[in-house]
C-alpha cells in the first residue's frame, strides 16, 4: 500500500493521469468493482473489513470524479455492444457491485441517484431470501468476537491471537486457506472455526433482499446473477457449477422480472473460473460475464472475450489520488492479466 501511495503522489505530480489517460485511448471501457459501501469504524459494523470499498463519503468523491472524466454507461449500453455491436460512447465506464449488501441499498443508492448514474449489482441469490452473514463474514466476526487468544484453527493450525492485529493478520491467513480448499470442505471448516473460538454470532441481516431489488432496478440499478449461495466455480464440481449459474439465472428472472444478461464470477481472478465455466454460462443463456482481473480494457478485446470482462478493484484503503491511478490502469499494466 505504501508503494501505491508513492506511485500515486508521483504520477498525479508530474501529469502521470493525462499520460495514462492518452495511453489506453478513448476507445477502453473501464468497469468498477465494488463490494461494500460503509464505515468499517462505526460501532455496528459487523463483516470483514477488507471487503469494504469505500466509506460512503469516499464513495461520493469518487462517483464525482468518474461523472466528470467518463461516459457512464448501464448495463445494456455494454449489451447491445457485444450482441448487436453498437458502438460504446468514449471513455466508457460502468460501476458494479458484487454480492448485494444491504449498504449498496442504504450507501451507494443514494449517491447514484443524486448523479443520475446507473450501475449493476451482482447478487448472491440465496441470499435474498436469507440474509445472514455469508462464510467469509463469519470468519471475520468470529476472530472480532472471540476472547480466545490463541488456538489451534482449522487449515493453519496453532496460531496466537492476542491482539487486534494478530487476529486481523491471522484472520485473512484463515480467508486465504478457506478460500483454497473445496466448497463442502471450507464450509465445515468455517463451523468448526466458530466452534474452536467459542463463539455464536446473531443472526444479522447482511444482504438486501427482493423488495429491495424492484427498487434499485426501478432506479436504473441492474440486478445480476453472482450464484446461488457464492462457491468457487473451480472448487465445485461440474454439476454443481451448472446448477448455481442456470438456478441464480432463474431466480433473478422469476424474483424480479429482469432480463439477465450478464454474472460475476465468485472471487472472479483466473484460477477461479474456467472454460468450461464460460461454456455452462453460455448454455444458459447470459452473453457476458465479469472477472476480478484487472482492467480497464480495449474495445477491441471486449466482443473477443465477453466472458472475462476486466474491472477495477477497489478497497476501502485508496486515497483519492490511488482510486485515479486504479481507474486509469496501472494495476492492469503491472499485472498484464491474459484471457483464458
Amino acid at each position: 500500500m505504501e508503494i501505491e501511495k508513492i506511485l500515486a503522489r508521483a504520477i498525479k505530480y508530474t501529469g502521470g493521469l493525462h499520460l495514462l489517460d492518452r495511453y489506453w485511448g478513448k476507445n477502453r471501457l473501464t468497469v468498477l468493482a465494488h463490494h461494500r459501501i460503509t464505515d468499517p469504524k462505526a460501532r455496528d459494523f459487523v463483516g470483514f473489513v477488507s471487503n469494504v470499498s469505500a466509506t460512503p463519503e469516499a464513495f461520493e468523491e469518487q462517483i464525482d470524479w468518474v461523472s466528470k472524466h467518463f461516459n457512464v454507461i448501464d448495463l445494456a449500453t455494454l449489451h447491445a455492444h457485444i450482441v448487436d455491436e453498437k458502438a460504446l460512447p468514449e471513455r466508457a465506464l460502468l460501476i458494479t457491485f458484487d454480492d448485494g449488501y444491504m449498504d449498496n441499498y442504504t450507501n451507494a443508492l443514494p449517491v447514484l441517484k443524486k448523479y443520475g448514474l446507473p450501475a449493476v449489482i451482482f447478487i448472491v441469490t440465496g441470499s435474498m431470501d436469507n440474509p445472514s452473514p455469508l462464510w467469509w463474514d463469519i470468519c471475520s466476526e468470529s476472530f472480532r468476537q472471540t476472547t480466545k487468544t490463541q488456538a489451534t484453527l482449522p487449515l493453519i493450525g496453532e496460531q496466537i491471537i492476542a491482539t487486534a492485529k494478530l487476529k486481523y493478520s491471522v484472520e485473512r491467513q484463515m480467508i486465504g486457506a478457506l478460500k483454497r480448499v473445496a466448497e463442502h470442505e471450507k464450509q465445515a471448516n468455517v463451523e468448526d472455526l466458530q466452534r474452536v473460538l467459542d463463539v455464536t454470532l446473531p443472526n444479522t441481516q447482511m444482504f438486501f433482499g427482493w423488495e429491495q431489488v424492484q427498487e434499485l432496478v426501478a432506479n436504473g440499478i441492474a440486478c445480476q446473477p453472482h450464484t446461488v449461495t457464492h462457491p468457487i466455480l473451480t472448487r465445485i464440481p461440474e454439476d454443481e457449477m451448472r446448477r448455481q449459474v442456470a438456478d441464480s439465472r432463474q431466480q433473478v428472472i422469476e424474483r424480479s422480472g429482469q432480463e439477465v444478461l450478464a454474472f460475476a464470477y465468485p472471487n472472479g481472478s483466473t484460477a477461479d473460473y474456467s472454460l468450461s465455466a464460460m461454456q455452462a454460462l453460455s448454455d444458459s443463456g447470459y452473453d457476458m460475464a465479469f472477472t476480478l482481473v484487472s482492467g480497464p480494457m480495449p474495445v477491441k478485446d471486449i466482443r473477443q472475450h465477453p466472458y472475462q470482462i476486466k474491472r477495477v478493484y477497489l478497497s476501502r484503503r485508496d486515497s483519492m489520488a490511488i482510486f485515479q491511478m486504479k481507474v486509469l490502469g496501472v494495476p492492469a499494466l503491472l499485472e498484464r492479466g491474459k484471457y483464458l
